[in-house]
């Protein structure tokens, strides 16, 4: 479904891919581990498209998805692609249930129809209370759920998060990892976490390891 061939990225004089190459399956939920600076973010930015490697190639279902302008990049993280950052990135201004909805809205949904896909969510992943709320009034674990939510709202086919549990305590981090395999479980999400923590690895079904940018070993669970 995604494949990675070879890929090499470099910033500066550091290198942060070196010949990575990977395949994930539709519906896989897989970890990237490694240390900090291994080039697990820099993959998972490659292979959502949110930038393009030096060399080698990333396909979606076999087509070339590293070649397309930065407009049709764009459109397929809109039509195919959710991403959690590390730390939420909620719009402050927005409401809870807003943020989840404006994915829809940039799609020129309906609002009250997006709100309604929203509020569902929220409900689904256990913070419906906080529908209402700002960020600002919301926890750690709040805030990445809500994150989450707003990653699934337009049905992606994959999922990327990117340290979703590094801000968090434990209990918190378990909420949001809870909420990302219910989403691979009850949707056939792909789903590709990126993380230095062993317990969040141990919710996937495979893992990949990362070293100074080249894959190091994959297990699988």
């Amino acid at each position: 479904m995604l494949e990675a061939r070879a890929l090499r990225k470099t910033f500066a004089r550091t290198v942060a891919l070196d010949g990575v190459s990977l395949r994930i399956d539709a519906g896989e939920i897989v970890a990237i581990t490694g240390p900090s600076g291994s080039g697990k973010s820099t993959l998972l930015h490659c292979l959502a498209g949110i930038i393009r490697p030096e060399a080698g190639e990333v396909r979606l279902d076999g087509d070339r998805i590293d070649t397309l302008g930065e407009t049709e990049r764009t459109d397929l993280r809109r039509r195919s692609f959710g991403v959690v950052f590390q730390f939420g990135q909620l719009v402050p201004e927005l409401t809870a249930a807003e943020n989840v909805a404006l994915p829809l809205l940039f799609d020129r949904h309906g609002r009250q129809e997006s709100l309604r896909s929203a509020r569902s969510l929220l409900d689904r992943l256990g913070v419906a209370d906080c529908a209402d709320q700002r960020p600002a009034e919301l926890s750690g674990g709040q805030t990445q759920r809500i994150a989450v939510a707003r990653a699934l709202v337009t049905g992606p086919r994959v999922l990327f998060a990117d340290e979703p549990t590094g801000a968090l305590d434990s209990l918190a981090g378990e909420r949001v990892m809870d909420a990302l395999v219910r989403a691979a479980r009850a949707d056939g999400t792909t789903v590709m976490i990126v993380t230095h923590d062993n317990r969040v690895a141990a919710f996937a079904d495979r893992e990949i390891a990362l070293r100074d940018g080249t894959v190091t070993a994959g297990v699988t669970a």
